[in-house]
């Protein structure tokens, strides 16, 4: 069978199936990347989808177009989850006076580590733009974008029998809803809220 075949076949049975313990920590949500996406080390506290409350550690390179994160959030059995990716970027568009929105597209993978882990590939759009006036700038954003979710090892012990294990590949879609806000040359505040197939928020500092 062609491998194109098989895949969308595997993907087709795994959204059928019943839910597997989608309690694997997603490292993507909030997956904070507007648009012109800066450089710098973030500090994030947050309320992590599938987990719960933590902190996140963020950088992008400099010269390079690409950021790394890693972080430790509540897990769901009231014990120490781990996220961390990877994530690149880059400009579609750039505001101007016939288009003033600044259009990115965003990539990622990463994963979230508790009883099992959750492998997640985010590809999508950051699109917002960049408004300045008394010595402040703020970029309120969106950033939709389709998910694939890989469970590895997951255990379910809330079902009957439960469930040892098993894998499953999942399809989701989410949405960033973020705002950007520099009032001093030091540091930015970053607030993002994801809803759809993914809820969480985060708020922090970028210097």
């Amino acid at each position: 069978m062609h491998r194109g075949v098989r895949f969308g076949l595997l993907v087709t049975v795994a959204l059928m199936c019943p839910a597997a313990a989608l309690a694997q920590p997603a490292w993507d949500s909030p997956m904070l990347m507007p648009p012109r996406l800066g450089d710098g080390l973030g500090l994030h506290v947050m309320d992590a989808h599938a987990g719960g409350i933590g902190a996140m550690l963020t950088w992008r390179a400099p010269t390079w177009n690409f950021g790394v994160r890693a972080g430790l959030v509540e897990g769901h059995r009231d014990d120490i989850a781990l996220i961390g990716g990877i994530d690149v970027s880059g400009g579609l568009t750039r505001s101007s006076d016939e288009f003033p929105i600044d259009i990115d597209w965003v990539f990622g993978a990463g994963i979230g580590i508790d009883d099992g882990a959750r492998v997640s590939l985010p590809l999508g759009l950051s699109i917002g733009h960049v408004f300045e006036g008394d010595g402040a700038t703020f970029v309120p954003y969106a950033t939709p974008r389709v998910i694939l979710d890989a469970f590895i090892g997951d255990d379910d012990d809330d079902e009957d029998p439960p469930r040892r294990g098993r894998d499953d590949v999942r399809l989701g879609v989410a949405v960033d809803l973020g705002l950007d806000l520099r009032v001093t040359s030091a540091f930015l505040i970053r607030f993002a809220a994801t809803v759809g197939d993914r809820e969480a928020v985060s708020l922090g500092l970028v210097f």
